[in-house]
């Protein structure tokens, strides 16, 4: 199987995510796409985010209705700052016959070289890099050109931190998050106060 491994903090997940996700399944000729939700990213602050368990019950919600989605939850398990080299190592010891593949962004591809570990990880997945706004996909001269792929998707300018940010101005989130994201939301109140 052609499996797709997509991490972030997922604070909320949101349709730009999903988007991302269904068109690396259609590019890559993926069979699933897991989103791994991160305990604590080594990027972020831990106050940037709520509680890791509330934005697991999330990306659940957000993949529950398309079977090729689902959550993988070893980092959220591991309470720990998530690395994705021990990520891919979980995941490739737990399916030895399937290939992974890294989903990112250009943006996120760009700094790949900074990250720990970033040649284990291209030898553990297939680096997949997509074009965000702002951010073309630019491959030649990068030190990873020749381990990545690329595929497409429509430029959809949505961000968790926007989303945050109308729902402590009080503004719709419709259209923006899948439908039981946002009841649940709503029904815990989150993301209310200023962060």
């Amino acid at each position: 199987m052609n499996i797709g491994v997509y991490g972030g903090t997922f604070n909320p997940p949101h349709l730009g995510h999903l988007i991302l996700a269904q068109s690396a399944i259609d590019a890559l000729d993926l069979d699933r796409v897991l989103l791994v939700p991160a305990y604590q990213s080594p990027f972020k602050s831990p106050s940037e985010s709520i509680a890791a368990e509330l934005r697991a019950e999330m990306v659940e919600l957000a993949v529950s209705d398309n079977e090729q989605l689902a959550g993988e939850y070893f980092e959220i398990r591991r309470k720990n700052v998530s690395f994705t080299v021990d990520t891919l190592r979980h995941l490739h010891d737990s399916h030895p016959d399937d290939t992974l593949f890294l989903l990112m962004g250009a943006d996120t591809f760009a700094e790949f070289p900074l990250w720990k570990d970033p040649d284990i990880i291209a030898d553990l997945a297939v680096p997949a890099v997509t074009q965000r706004p702002g951010y073309p996909v630019d491959f030649p001269g990068h030190p990873f050109e020749k381990a990545a792929r690329s595929f497409s998707m429509p430029l959809i300018e949505i961000s968790s931190t926007e989303i945050r940010k109308r729902i402590r101005q009080g503004r719709s989130i419709n259209y923006l998050v899948p439908w039981a994201v946002r009841i649940f939301i709503d029904s815990q109140g989150l993301y209310r106060e200023q962060e």
